[in-house]
């Protein structure tokens, strides 16, 4: 039986396709090899692109690396969402035990470690720096709406989860910057004991009146 013509690829088709393959190779290159050793030739070369593919796309490494991150993050947001089909259903405190280890996913892995690489550059590169700070805004955003569909309707609808997330959020990125360089079995134990302790971050985020920020 013969195979089925396929109708050619659009102009749009294939550009998105060199979009993703440069976005693959980006962050491909990140993981195995650090930020400091991705160059634009780099990813051109492991994504067998031309030049003028890349800089239609990224016509900047700054724009390329940050767009590699969120490409990753976006990858890893897609996990989340197949593993939180086995969440335990609503109603059950098992269920917030659960979304706080998926949350402890992204700051344990490779993600996390990309992202650390560029903070670190985005110090003195004032170039990237804007750029990454509007980047991960977004993200935190993002995580914020996904924690609301994930966590039951109790805790997704109260008053205190959005500040409760943001304070979750700076203590994984402390004990993920710990566990960069040492393996060390008591974080495990920290994050069991933050998990105890979310109901009371909960609490209070919603009571404790927040400080205004000197400008």
């Amino acid at each position: 039986m013969p195979e089925p013509v396929r109708a050619p690829r659009t102009q749009q088709q294939r550009r998105d396709e060199t979009r993703r393959a440069l976005l693959d190779a980006a962050v491909e290159s990140l993981i195995e090899v650090g930020f400091a050793r991705t160059t634009t030739l780099e990813v051109q070369r492991r994504a067998d692109a031309s030049r003028g593919a890349l800089l239609h796309h990224f016509p900047s490494k700054t724009e390329l690396l940050v767009a590699a991150v969120d490409h990753l993050a976006e990858m890893r947001a897609a996990e989340l969402r197949v593993l939180s089909a086995e969440l335990p259903a609503e109603g059950k405190g098992s269920r917030t035990d659960a979304v706080l280890d998926l949350l402890w996913q992204c700051f344990s892995g490779t993600f996390f470690q990309v992202a650390m690489e560029l903070r670190t550059a985005a110090r003195t590169d004032l170039e990237l720096r804007p750029v990454l700070v509007a980047a991960e805004r977004a993200l935190r955003d993002r995580i914020v709406a996904q924690a609301r569909k994930l966590f039951g309707k109790e805790v997704a609808e109260h008053p205190g989860l959005e500040r409760a997330i943001d304070f979750t959020l700076q203590f994984m990125i402390g004990a993920a910057m710990t566990s960069v360089l040492h393996e060390d079995a008591r974080l495990d134990v920290l994050i069991d004991d933050f998990k105890t302790l979310f109901p009371t971050v909960l609490t209070n985020a919603a009571t404790t009146p927040r400080k205004r920020t000197k400008k």
